[in-house]
């Protein structure tokens, strides 16, 4: 086979390995109650709502919920300032964020 293609296949994997998204593990410690509730209300709001969210994996949904704790607490509220659904922010914070 050609050096062209050796080249252009060697191009296209590792543009593939750049451009490809990160993956998002789910918790290795084990849910507290107030996760699991947080998670079982999240996944009934979705379910009713048919929103695209309902198929993101726990770990991803707990991340979104303490990012929008972390930014309450920074003094910014709402789906603008936190870029996640108002479901996910008001939830995170009755569950997630500390009092």
């Amino acid at each position: 086979m050609s050096k062209t293609f050796w080249a252009g296949l060697g191009a296209a994997l590792v543009l593939g390995a750049v451009t490809a998204a990160p993956v998002q593990s789910e918790p290795l410690t084990p849910l507290t109650p107030a996760e699991v509730q947080y998670l079982e209300q999240l996944r009934r709001v979705f379910a009713l709502n048919h929103d695209p969210a309902e198929f993101r994996s726990d770990g991803e949904l707990l991340s979104y919920g303490r990012f929008s704790c972390d930014r309450r607490a920074a003094g910014y509220v709402g789906q603008g300032a936190t870029l996640m659904t108002p479901a996910v922010t008001q939830l995170a914070f009755i569950y997630l964020c500390p009092e």
